[in-house]
This record gives C-alpha cells, sequence and structure tokens, in this order.
C-alpha cells in the first residue's frame, strides 16, 4: 500500500533525527511536491480543459482572451485546437512578446492560428476576472468554435500533511521521504545533507537527486513510440502566406 503524507513526513523525521519537526516536515513536503510540478512535466499532472473561442470582449490591446485555471501552469506543445465540423485546426504557440507584434484589430476576425498567455496577472483587466492567467488568440475567432486545451498543472497542497492520511500524487515516495529527510537536515544543521539530496551518483548513488533522474528516465508511457523532430510551425508549415517570395513566385 503507498504511504500516507503522515507516514512519509514520521520517516523522514526519523531518518532525519528531529522528531519533533512535525509541522516543519509537512510545510516542506507541499514545498516539495510544488517544485515537482513546477519544473518537471509529468504525466500525472496532466489537465485537460474543454471551452468555447473566445469571440470577445476584447482587452486593451483588441485581443481576444480566454481566463486559464488558477492551476494553470503551461501548455502541452501542440495541444491546443478547435473543432469546425468535427475537423480538428492545430493553433500555434507563440511568445508573448510575438502576438504583440500581430496587427490587432477590433473588427477583424478568422479562424484564429496562434495562441500565447499572459501569466503576469494583469492580461484581463476590461471585462474579465482580474487576477488571472490568460490565453490570448490571433485573429480574433470569426466563432465560438469548441476548442480543447491539454496543460500541466499546479497540483494542489495537501492539507497539514503531517497529520493527513491523503497519498501524495508523486508516485516515487522512496525519492519524498530521501528528499524530505535531506530537506530536515538542513535544518539541524546535519552534515548528512548533502549527501542525501545528491545528485552525484558516484558518491552518493542513494542520493535524491539521483533518485529522481533515474525515474524521470521512465516516467510516462512512450516506450512504445519513437521521438521525432518537428520543425517550428510558426516558420514552417502549410499555410502559404509564410513561404518566402522566392516558393510562391518562383524565382
Amino acid at each position: 500500500m503507498p504511504l500516507t503524507a503522515q507516514q512519509i513526513c514520521a520517516l523522514a523525521r526519523q531518518d532525519a533525527r528531529c522528531p519533533g519537526f512535525t509541522s516543519q516536515s509537512g510545510q516542506f513536503l507541499n514545498m516539495i511536491l510544488q517544485d515537482l510540478c513546477q519544473v518537471y512535466d509529468f504525466t500525472v499532472a496532466k489537465k485537460t480543459l474543454q471551452f468555447l473561442l473566445p469571440t470577445g470582449p476584447l482587452n486593451v490591446n483588441a485581443q481576444a482572451f480566454f481566463n486559464l485555471p488558477t492551476d494553470y501552469l503551461r501548455a502541452i506543445k501542440w495541444e491546443c485546437f478547435y473543432t469546425i465540423s468535427g475537423v480538428p485546426y492545430p493553433m500555434i504557440p507563440c511568445d508573448q512578446e510575438e502576438g504583440d507584434m500581430l496587427v490587432q484589430q477590433s473588427n477583424v476576425s478568422n479562424f484564429p492560428i496562434f495562441f500565447w498567455t499572459d501569466l503576469s496577472l494583469t492580461g484581463a483587466t476590461n471585462n474579465g476576472t482580474p487576477g488571472v492567467p490568460v490565453m490570448c488568440f490571433w485573429q480574433t475567432p470569426s466563432g465560438a468554435f469548441p476548442a480543447t486545451l491539454r496543460y500541466y498543472s499546479q497540483m494542489p497542497d495537501i492539507v497539514t500533511p503531517e497529520t493527513s492520511s491523503a497519498i501524495p500524487w508523486f508516485p516515487n515516495q522512496s525519492y519524498l521521504r530521501r528528499r524530505l529527510a535531506g530537506e530536515l537536515m538542513g535544518q539541524t544543521d546535519d552534515e548528512r545533507q548533502d549527501a542525501w539530496l545528491s545528485e552525484d551518483e558516484d558518491r552518493f548513488p542513494q542520493g535524491a537527486g539521483v533518485m529522481l533522474r533515474k525515474y524521470l528516465q521512465q516516467e510516462g508511457d512512450k516506450s512504445t513510440r519513437v521521438k521525432t523532430v518537428a520543425l517550428d510551425r510558426r516558420r514552417f508549415g502549410t499555410s502559404f502566406d509564410r513561404l518566402k517570395n522566392t516558393k510562391t513566385i518562383g524565382w
């Protein structure tokens, strides 16, 4: 049976020889889980959002935008598309700075080609909900077509993990125990901390960093498919308007 958050905290306190650091162990466990979400892309943190493309309202930059969930971290590459009569139309991700250079006119709408995100918490200042990340589209969608976005999410914290019976979302519990014990050692000036958190497999083969690297090598169900290299669809694709004159004219 998987260990609960309370059991992981208790074992880590025993490893770190600081049985009285109960609340600190819970706080560190949540911090570790947050760090894993923010730094790595785990399949377990994937979410799918179904929504309708916005035809308005527009913000101050004349951009059609959609309020993203508060747990949004980053979109999965090529996993934002809309459908018309059952046909999917993928949108191309670009940087916000590139989106700022695209011509935005409130009276022009079309099938959107690009999308980008504004995570500065200031994107939806007119008619949207203030203080949430937003997704912007170019050009403004000509219809409220059904769309799909797959993204990596910030997994929720465990409430008082030091006493919680919840099972942490991260499946490698040996790593959680090792990492948590190493973090607690930093609070007690334990000289073993470097060894317990180490990424050096030659010197410390049981270090938390070593354990995480081995897990990452096997994470996800991708063993049955080869990896492919794709050209940047902002520069290469099927749209003839993105070809150079030498390709469309012939000289």
